[in-house]
């Protein structure tokens, strides 16, 4: 004997579902389906497949694999989707319509009060009270923090770029600054990462890490290096 006309089964799975290993609500079974590749195991040695052949970290709802969550982040997919942007401004019909563009910037957002007061405003909160003189200092003491960490990532092998890959301090430059640290201390290899162009941008100026715990980090790689140099006399 069938179910009763309008009975409801025990067994029937009811929408929204949320996944069992995330936080993700699906509507309906299509949705869940395809959600649910996201946490298949990735393959060893799977190579991301949107062309920068880096190790893949994720799986998308259609089943490629990608190095970044967002696919679109992607070195390689940033890159020709760069290009793809430049040809078509300068495609003949598109450089008139550039041009209406960069007009309208510099009669709407250039030399407008408006504009340059949300500006101060937004460099006031980044770097929060500091007096004009602290300013210029600082703003000496990051240019050769920056200039420091690009060289260390250089002589380590890995290529930067604008929309692809940054060296980051995990302990801020500002807040190196306001602690007194030496740029020794502040461009040691224990203080940079390499992230991607878009976590970067994400982090901002925040810090990972405290002041103690970077000098922690310091001071037991300086005990180590003492320890081997005492074994080996």
């Amino acid at each position: 004997m069938g179910r009763p006309k309008g009975s409801v089964s025990k067994n029937k799975i009811l929408y929204p579902r949320k996944c069992e290993h995330c936080d993700y609500v699906s509507n309906n079974p299509t949705m869940y389906h395809y959600h649910k590749r996201t946490h298949e195991p990735i393959p060893n040695e799977q190579l991301c497949e949107f062309g920068c052949n880096q190790p893949a970290n994720y799986k998308g709802t259609g089943g490629k694999y990608s190095c970044e969550r967002v696919t679109h982040h992607c070195p390689a997919y940033l890159e020709e989707h760069s290009k793809r942007i430049a040809e078509h401004w300068n495609r003949p019909g598109n450089k008139k319509r550039r041009a209406n563009a960069k007009e309208t910037f510099m009669e709407h957002c250039c030399n407008q009060e408006h504009v340059i007061h949300k500006v101060i405003e937004t460099k006031r909160k980044r770097y929060d009270t500091l007096t004009p003189d602290e300013l210029k200092d600082y703003t000496h003491y990051a240019r050769q923090a920056r200039a420091g960490a690009q060289r260390w990532a250089k002589e380590n092998g890995h290529k930067l770029g604008q929309q692809t890959y940054h060296v980051d301090h995990r302990l801020s430059v500002k807040d190196a600054y306001r602690a007194g640290l030496p740029l020794g201390v502040l461009n040691h290899p224990n203080n940079l990462q390499i992230l991607s162009a878009t976590k970067n941008i994400i982090k901002g100026c925040k810090s990972e890490i405290t002041v103690e715990q970077l000098l922690a980090s310091v001071n037991n790689l300086l005990e180590k290096k003492l320890n081997l140099l005492c074994e080996q006399v």
